[in-house]
Formats: structure tokens, sequence, C-alpha cells
């Protein structure tokens, strides 16, 4: 990466905070209200979503051109610009059609990175780091999130040990911020970095499920023999209808206990460091 690239990718960076700024700047005058500050949480809670479908994205481009394929790079989509990985119909279009409608299930992603299997240096190997590259990024984002939160968590409890804060998993109920110095950048950044744990543990199991498009039917094709993988490639036009419809009927509810086992620990973890 040259040095001009370096400072685009920098301002592009800088783009992620603005969302985060225009928070601190209305909490003050929403804090008052329990439902306009649910609904700033909830806008949070979007942000975040956003920010981590799209490392997600960036690590499976960074994965192909670390194995020799170099088509995300080549397209310009291994980049921080959020606008760029806006996809019309997954980011804005899904989500919302499904939202109107009450579906049970919202599902939305940004637009995927291309790539090019038959540039790979090694298969299966690449193959599997590729696919398995944007679920580990998931992890390691709750992981730092967590890690974050708990630092957060200590120097504001220390400022306000009235009423100490610990993790939250409801969207719908906002962190409760006294009357400490900075209190708008307190709730914006223990939301972001509360729902950033939640949300990327969530991304990283539902991305490994073995259903197209999702990651992990990826990985299970690579793994495959080729007539397995054949088969599979015949029928995953259909996975996107098959996934919705299983996640309607809670047919997928066990694969999610991993998820509900790590987030248990994190919450036992933080009642130990924050008690």
């Amino acid at each position: 990466m040259t040095a001009g690239t370096a400072r685009q990718q920098a301002g592009y960076l800088l783009l992620w905070f603005i969302v985060p700024g225009i928070a601190v700047l209305l909490y003050p005058y929403l804090k008052g209200n329990p439902q306009h500050l649910e609904w700033l949480a909830i806008a949070i809670t979007i942000y975040v979503l956003f920010f981590s479908v799209v490392i997600h994205e960036l690590s499976h481009g960074l994965a192909g051109a670390f194995c020799g394929d170099t088509t995300a790079l080549d397209a310009g989509r291994i980049t921080l610009h959020p606008v760029r990985h806006v996809s019309p119909v997954g980011s804005i279009l899904v989500p919302l059609g499904l939202y109107l409608m009450g579906a049970s299930v919202v599902l939305g992603w940004a637009k995927p990175v291309p790539f090019n299997p038959i540039r790979l240096r090694k298969h299966p190997r690449d193959q599997v780091f590729l696919a398995f590259a944007g679920p580990l990024s998931n992890f390691c984002l709750a992981y730092i999130s967590f890690t974050l939160f708990l630092v957060a968590a200590l120097i504001y409890n220390g400022l306000s040990p009235e009423a100490p804060i610990g993790l939250n998993w409801d969207i719908f109920s906002p962190i409760p911020i006294g009357d400490v110095p900075f209190a708008p950048f307190w709730f914006v950044l223990l939301e972001i970095l509360n729902f950033g744990i939640f949300i990327n543990a969530i991304l990283g199991v539902f991305n490994l499920i073995p259903f197209p498009p999702l990651d992990g039917f990826w990985l299970l094709k690579a793994l495959l023999p080729k007539k397995a993988a054949a088969f599979a490639g015949k029928i995953q036009i259909l996975g996107f209808i098959l996934l919705i419809l299983a996640l309607h009927f809670n047919l997928l509810t066990f694969l999610f206990y991993p998820m509900l086992v790590v987030l248990g620990i994190f919450q036992g973890i933080a009642m130990i460091c924050l008690r």
C-alpha cells in the first residue's frame, strides 16, 4: 500500500466517526425522553451492524489478495469507504421491505466483495481460508469490543459508583448513563462497544451456517468431494429462500447455542470485573 493510499484510507476511516459524532450531539436533547433515547440506541445498533458487515467483507477481500486473488483489490473494493459497501438491494430494500411486512426475521447485507476462485494459489486450502476470514473478523471484533467495553465500563463506574453499568443485550433498553462528565460521549461509546460484542458474535456464528449464500456453505463446498460439491452448486440458487424459511420456522436455533455460551461467558466475566 502506497503512502497516498494509506492517507486516503485514513480519510475514509474518519467518515465512520460521523454517525457517533451526530449521536453525541443528539444525546442531550433526547435523554429526557425514553422513547427518543431508545430510537437513538437502535440507530447506533444499525450503525454497528453495518460497520461489522463491512469489516466482514473487507476481510474476505484481504484474504483473497493474500491467497493470490486480487479481484477485489483491482475493483477498488478493499476500502474503508462506507458508501462503496452499500448494496441497494441488501442494505436498503430487503431489510426495509421485511420490516414493513412485519417479518419475524429481518435480513440485510453489505455488497459482497468479488472473487475469482480460479486465481487462488492452492485448493481447497485457500478457499477455506477466504471463506473463514469473514466470520473470523467478526469474532475478533467481538473480543476487541468486549475488552474495550470492560476498560471503558471500569472507568465509567469509577466516575459513577452509585449507578454502575454492565453488559446489556437489549437494544430497546439504552444503557442508563448518570450525571457524569461527558455523559453523551460515555453513552455513545458504551452503546457501540456493548452491541459490538453482541452483533459480531451473532454475525460470526450466523455466517458459519452451511446454507448458501453464507460463508459456512462455501466452507462446506470446499471440503466436499467433487461430485457432492457439484450437487451443492446446483442447489445454491435456492439457498437464500431456504435460509429465510429455516430462520422463519426456527429450524436453525440449535446452531446458535455456541453463541449463547460465548455471550454467557462474556456476561459472567463482566459481572465479576464490574461488580
